[in-house]
């Protein structure tokens, strides 16, 4: 029996909640939820744009999408109650203002692949990936919410309302050197925070490719229109380079691109930003007359913030000089006592994340450009680790340690603990999967080559074309070398691994100095979401360790639902673990959150784990015993009006208190030099009108 993606993980709801008393679905305890759960658990995750929720009608990825923010009160066995709010940042409210129809409506957004850009405002700070708790000692804690591009925010954990960006736009680079109100900032997912220094750590980057396809997006627009034989002929040529006849290599990609570009008509060819000698000295002024080399390089620049002052800007460079280039994106960062630890990690937010737009009326240009310009993620992982004593304050140049670790990695995590130079990575290597594909209109099933659902067109990510694997590394930060690894994988179920949970902070705030107990979302082998352009991306995975033929047998035969099992990272193995029932219409899991026992010892394991499960019939929250997974649920809640949809990562606080962190970044200053500078006549009014009052 093949398992069926369930509905509800496609039905995301931009409802806004406001205490809503959830019902116990289901319970094996006397009342209802254990007596001793307590605080409050954070979730987030996209909820579609400002014309309506998912799946999208243009076929946009689920995760270009408004984040938003939920959070379940929990009352030591009292009612659990539930509220919600979207993150409004400023760009959300420009886009809510430029809808067809409104006066604004020539300077609105639209779908570009993962991001959603105006060619006359810029890119939308979705702010729909992860939440960062902020501890510090007699205080309340503060909470960020972030994304892969954007600022983080800060929001306040009473209202969940948004506060103030981390940093002013003049603190960050651009990826692209063009005025736009809103600039293409490359951020990291998963900044971290040290509580007993009071400092957190972020990342914005950037690469040299980007601004050329940034300034091609409005012109390929006008391929929607090409005439239905040049479509037909773009996928003939689009299937020739899906069956690796005509792929470049990877390596070459960006002269590849380039090239491409010197081919287009000069209609669609994009040109250099107007100005850029100037664009470039009015970044530098903004930046404190630190200049990038070129217009759009490389760059990696690591962030700290004392969370009351301007964060200081340390530039990362090469042993060489050479600044680090990221060929991916740093979805994490990690934090030890001495070092910090930034990944390239597999999750591209490169050229097919910008130029790839849906293209209803020409479906085969663009699966020609995904065709162009998709490549397999990295098959292994840079990590660079830079010294915290080497940070001057005020900000400056850094140089960092380079050390690549055979297998691609999403999320690490990082004892806190180093040894010196000795540090301990554990990571998840999302083998042969590609986190920044979703299924299009064109996908085909990869057994039958039968037409991928609609009902699941935006669903990412795509089936996976190996099994996945959780390793330790033992890094030498002088050496610039892995000492000592171990690798762990579950061939027989093709497990895949997802989401994480764990005991993040102690009676301190300070994290574990060594991680033991870490639990896990077993991604389920979903054969509805295999597609044949993803199994023929990764059919020459350098690290394969499931035969493709396996693997489609495995599929074939109804795949394996989703799993949660706790991991014991210094055994190496799993130790606890509950696999989801097999149904006709299967179970999807998704955040989940450890959340230690009121009263507890303060074991990793003394507590629960919260997870948001995605059913056949809705949306539903499962309570487990984190000392037993394989007993199963301890509680099921839910409510008619909560319909998350896809969710992902998540934060627990043990109280909650109206923000007073200080820190603000005054819309009107923050945004006045770029709106003066865009191009565009009414973007002023649009922010006097629509943004600045709903920001007051």
């Amino acid at each position: 029996m093949r398992q069926r993606v369930p509905d509800a993980l496609m039905a995301a709801s931009a409802e806004e909640l406001t205490r809503v008393e959830l019902t116990v679905l289901d319970s094996s305890l006397p009342g209802g939820v254990p007596g001793d759960l307590a605080g409050h658990v954070f979730a987030i995750g996209p909820a579609g744009s400002v014309d309506g929720g998912p799946p999208s009608a243009d076929g946009a990825p689920i995760l270009n999408g408004n984040g938003m923010i939920y959070r379940l009160d929990f009352n030591a066995g009292g009612p659990v109650r539930l509220t919600s709010r979207l993150a409004r940042t400023p760009c959300y409210h420009a886009d809510a203002a430029s809808r067809p129809g409104t006066r604004f409506e020539a300077l609105g957004f639209r779908n570009a692949g993962l991001l959603r850009f105006s060619p006359h405002l810029g890119l939308r700070n979705h702010l729909n990936t992860a939440l960062v708790p902020m501890h510090a000692p007699r205080a309340p804690a503060r909470l960020l919410v972030t994304g892969d591009a954007g600022r983080p925010y800060e929001l306040d954990p009473a209202t969940l309302e948004l506060v103030t960006p981390v940093g002013r736009n003049s603190t960050w680079y651009p990826a692209v050197p063009v005025d736009h109100p809103f600039p293409v900032t490359l951020a990291t997912a998963h900044p971290c925070f040290d509580a007993a220094r009071g400092e957190l750590f972020t990342v914005n980057h950037g690469r040299s490719l980007l601004p050329l396809f940034t300034a091609s997006l409005p012109r390929l627009d006008e391929l929607g229109a090409v005439p239905r034989s040049w479509d037909r002929l773009a996928s003939v040529a689009a299937s020739m380079l899906e069956q690796q006849l005509l792929r470049p290599r990877a390596d070459r990609l960006d002269l590849f691109a380039k090239r491409a570009l010197e081919l287009l008509p000069a209609r669609l060819r994009p040109g250099p930003p107007p100005g850029p000698g100037d664009l470039l000295a009015r970044q530098a002024a903004r930046l404190g007359g630190v200049p990038l080399r070129e217009a759009g390089g490389d760059f990696v620049v690591l962030l700290r913030w004392d969370g009351h002052n301007e964060p200081e800007r340390h530039e990362l460079a090469l042993p060489g000089g050479a600044p680090v280039r990221v060929e991916q994106s740093v979805h994490q960062v990690g934090l030890t006592r001495r070092w910090i630890v930034l990944a390239d990690t597999a999750f591209r937010l490169g050229l097919e994340s910008v130029a790839l737009q849906s293209s209803p009326e020409s479906p085969g240009v663009e699966r020609l450009l995904r065709a162009l310009l998709t490549t397999p993620q990295e098959p292994s992982t840079t990590f660079y680790l830079v010294r915290r004593d080497a940070l001057r304050p005020g900000g400056g140049p850094a140089v960092v340690k380079r050390v690549v670790v055979p297998l691609e990695t999403l999320h690490f995590l990082v004892d806190y603990e180093d040894a010196g130079d000795r540090i301990t990575v554990h990571a998840a290597h999302n083998c042969a999967t590609d986190h920044a594909e979703w299924l299009r209109s064109f996908d085909r099933h990869a057994a039958d080559r039968a037409p991928a659902p609609p009902r699941l067109r935006g669903l990412s990510p795509s089936g996976q074309a190996d099994v996945h694997r959780i390793g330790r590394y033992t890094l030498d930060a002088a050496a610039e070398r892995v000492v000592d690894q171990a690798v762990f994988s579950d061939a027989a179920r093709a497990l895949g691994v997802g989401l994480y949970a764990y005991r993040e902070t102690g009676a301190s705030w300070m994290p574990p100095d060594r991680l033991e107990n870490v639990y896990w979302r077993g991604v389920g082998l979903w054969d509805e979401l295999s597609t044949e352009f993803t199994d023929r991306l990764y059919a020459a995975h350098p690290h394969r360790a499931l035969p493709m033929a396996a693997l489609r047998r495995m599929r074939a035969e109804g795949g394996h639902p989703d799993s949660l099992f706790r991991f014991n990272h210094r055994s190496m193995r799993i130790e606890d673990r509950y696999e989801f029932p097999r149904r006709a219409v299967g179970c999807w899991l998704s955040s989940l959150q450890f959340v230690p026992r009121r009263g507890g010892s303060g074991a990793d394991t003394d507590g629960y784990v919260v997870a948001l499960v995605s059913t056949a019939h809705r949306a539903e929250v499962w309570v487990f015993d984190a000392t037993n997974l394989a007993r199963g649920p301890l509680c099921k809640l839910g409510h008619p009006a909560f319909r998350p949809g896809l969710t992902l990562h998540t934060a627990w606080l043990n109280a909650v208190a109206p923000w007073r962190g200080g820190y603000k970044v005054p819309a009107p200053e923050d945004y006045a030099e770029f709106v003066a500078e865009a191009p565009a006549e009414q973007v002023r009014a649009l922010f006097e009108e629509e943004v600045y009052p709903r920001l007051a």
